[in-house]
């Protein structure tokens, strides 16, 4: 029995390339762009927009709709579909091109996706569709995105940053921000990076504007290599870096109360910034009191195992390797394990647990992670 050829993956451009890859006609009909990283996602579009149109900017052919499932008769798939074949009164040897943005309102649903899915071949050519979608959640797994991704017209916007936010000099993060400040006139060494991201926060958009700055400040121009000395970071950029829950757990777990409740205070006042989905902030107290106990959870019971495994004679380089510690996570680890005995490491985690019950019986939120602190750090 024959077996049907799996059709061949074509990979898509990066954000950034996106206008020389698909320019002079090359731009695919249907094109998905996905992640939470708004400014790549805005670079993709602007690149879209410069393939299809050149120095132009469209007019009339370039449409932006606002996906609203509560305004089916606008913003619905039959409305968009027939806004993508209508002609336009101006510009008719252009591409038509309408961009649905917050997309995963009509994706995400089956009846509206399958519509889409049924009617996509019928685009007149010249005509392309593209959405924008943040948050995939099941998508991934339809037919439509499965299609898109083996056409190579799934651009990727996720974050760059570290799954846990502990960025390094070689995350990907970090030569991002390395080669844009390249491509701006500035040399930016390693500590130079790290301190861009402890003091301006790992949303990528942010970071570009911090960049501008610094070349502005510093009068560099592309293909200028003007160091960037610390000082000048301090001095030019903004500190807009929102603490995370594991700048928390680090503290207690290093036994640093006064880092502890400086994290807790800027926390508890400005929100928490989400590792997870770069310049989201959560501000409901309920969500950061469970991020904060998670995180230290986390923290000081892998503390305990490695701390259990070195006792018991195993190589250093082998449980952090084993535990996934590295750079910045393998030095705090280093620091908590000199100042904690096997006692006060198990007076911390008893110290969270307590926590956890007093929270669950009524007692004001911030006050008891205060005394977590002080009793994690001190006792």
């Amino acid at each position: 029995m024959a077996t049907r050829k799996k059709a061949p993956t074509q990979d898509a451009p990066a954000p950034g390339q996106v206008a020389q890859a698909w320019a002079q006609g090359r731009l695919p009909p249907v094109v998905l762009i996905l992640g939470v990283e708004s400014a790549l996602r805005q670079e993709a579009l602007d690149g879209i927009r410069q393939a299809a149109y050149g120095e132009g900017d469209g007019g009339l052919n370039w449409v932006v709709v606002h996906a609203d499932e509560n305004a089916p008769e606008t913003t619905g798939p039959a409305a968009i579909l027939d806004e993508a074949r209508t002609l336009p009164m101006f510009g008719a040897d252009e591409p038509k091109i309408v961009v649905v943005r917050k997309a995963e309102a009509l994706l995400g649903a089956k009846d509206p996706r399958e519509i889409f899915e049924r009617n996509l071949e019928t685009l007149p050519a010249g005509a392309h569709l593209v959405f924008e979608v943040v948050e995939p959640g099941a998508l991934k797994n339809t037919r439509l995105y499965k299609q898109l991704e083996a056409a190579g017209a799934v651009v990727s916007c996720e974050a760059l940053r570290n799954k846990f936010g502990n960025e390094s000099p070689d995350s990907p993060l970090a030569r991002e921000l390395a080669a844009r400040a390249a491509a701006r006139g500035l040399r930016l060494n390693a500590a130079g990076v790290m301190g861009m991201l402890e003091r301006c926060g790992a949303e990528l958009g942010l970071l570009d504007e911090e960049l501008d700055k610094l070349a502005l400040a510093l009068g560099a121009s592309p293909g200028d290599q003007a160091p960037v000395r610390e000082e000048d970071i301090a001095r030019i950029c903004a500190d807009t870096r929102l603490p995370s829950s594991f700048e928390f757990a680090d503290a207690l777990a290093e036994r640093d109360a006064r880092r502890a409740l400086e994290a807790l205070g800027r926390i508890f006042a400005h929100g928490l910034g989400d590792y997870r989905k770069p310049g989201r902030v959560i501000t409901n107290e309920g969500t950061i009191v469970m991020s904060l106990l998670g995180a230290a959870s986390y923290k000081l019971c892998k503390l305990q195992d490695v701390q259990a495994e070195l006792s018991a004679g195993k190589r250093e380089d082998i449980v952090f390797k084993e535990h996934r510690l590295f750079y910045d996570a393998r030095a705090s680890a280093q620091r908590a394990l000199r100042r904690h005995t096997v006692k006060s490491l198990r007076a911390a985690v008893d110290a969270l647990f307590r926590a956890n019950l007093e929270l669950r019986t009524g007692h004001e939120r911030q006050d008891v992670l205060e005394r977590l602190a002080w009793k994690a750090c001190r006792d």
